[in-house]
């Protein structure tokens, strides 16, 4: 969790003011990028840069992850999506075969065959069970793993869907995330499912993501990271918290970071990322856009151990991951309000 900054903070603000000029005109560009979807435009720290990528099809996009030719998506309107940083989309399973997908995963070399596309879905249902698809490459999908009732009842409320990180405790495994009973999910590569750990006692979670720190983290080198928050206290209450999760499926007493409303999505940027290389990154919810939250969604940059602003006026960020050199989240009202989506991406100008 090391920014760039800190091994050479004079250097690094003379090249920021270098190049402020430059970037106050492309941060006019980007503000006019959300212009055409959204009022207010997303405002992002200098010298970095936010859009909306132009995409067709997708409606509400929830959950987001990489792929060789760029991303997966699942939009809450039905549907899973490959789309490319250019907002190119092609369907990968339709609204009729995935009505309401939640997580989505692409699998690694080492769990069946690689580039497999899975997704965590409730069926026609979106109170139902939870289970995890996968989808045959011709626009259909099939059960792969059903999920047991587990901790608070059964498995609904579909969350993340993640593969353990290759060089750590959890690889080989796909994680599933299921926020009505409070449950993260292990399923390895024959579709046989068990629970990992069950988080509804004594507080009940409400589970949000899933991610791993990178071997060089100094607090939790190479294990899960979950974004959760207790599902009692006000909806606007900094209640949400990173919470640090052993190989033993056990939540460690010291949480990762506290003081989050809603954390959804994290990780660490590449260590060429402009000048917040090698930070961890964290994607706040906020209260939900339909009910007064339009706005409140935040995105926060860590630096020696204290989530700091690096952009606002998101509305309702669901999921936040970095791939390749573009840190992308997904907004399923970012537009103007629920149902009207887009895919935020930014870019570091230097």
């Amino acid at each position: 969790m090391n920014s760039s900054q800190s091994s050479n903070p004079r250097n690094n603000f003379l090249l920021r003011m270098a190049v402020f000029g430059a970037a106050l005109a492309l941060s006019a560009v980007s503000s006019g990028a959300f212009a055409a979807g959204k009022s207010k435009g997303v405002d992002v720290e200098i010298p970095y840069e936010a859009a909306v990528l132009k995409t067709t099809s997708l409606v509400a996009p929830q959950y987001v992850n990489a792929s060789s030719g760029g991303m997966v998506v699942s939009d809450a309107a039905g549907g899973v999506y490959s789309v490319t940083m250019a907002g190119k989309t092609t369907e990968l399973a339709s609204k009729s075969k995935l009505k309401h997908p939640g997580g989505v995963a692409v699998a690694p070399p080492g769990f069946g065959t690689p580039g497999t596309v899975y997704a965590l879905s409730s069926g026609d249902d979106a109170n139902g069970a939870c289970e995890v698809d996968v989808l045959d490459g011709s626009g259909g999908a099939a059960t792969f793993a059903k999920l047991p009732d587990a901790g608070g009842g059964k498995p609904t409320d579909c969350r993340d869907l993640e593969f353990g990180a290759a060089g750590t405790p959890y690889a080989g495994k796909l994680y599933a995330a299921t926020a009505g009973n409070s449950v993260i999910y292990a399923i390895d590569s024959s579709g046989k499912a068990s629970v990992f750990g069950a988080f509804d006692k004594p507080l009940a979670f409400d589970l949000t993501a899933i991610g791993f720190a990178p071997a060089t983290d100094p607090k939790a080198p190479n294990m899960m990271l979950v974004g959760m928050r207790p599902k009692t206290g006000a909806a606007s209450a900094k209640f949400g918290r990173i919470g640090i999760i052993g190989p033993d499926g056990k939540l460690k007493d010291d949480p990762y970071l506290v003081g989050f409303i809603r954390p959804t999505g994290f990780g660490t940027s590449p260590a060429s990322w402009g000048s917040y290389g090698d930070t961890f990154f964290i994607a706040d919810y906020g209260k939900p856009a339909g009910d007064g939250g339009a706005d409140d969604g935040s995105l926060y940059r860590v630096y020696k151990g204290v989530a700091r602003p690096f952009a606002s006026k998101l509305a309702d960020p669901t999921s936040m991951k970095f791939i390749g050199n573009k840190l992308v989240i997904t907004d399923p009202s970012i537009k103007g309000g629920p149902g009207s989506g887009g895919i935020v991406v930014i870019s570091s100008m230097l």
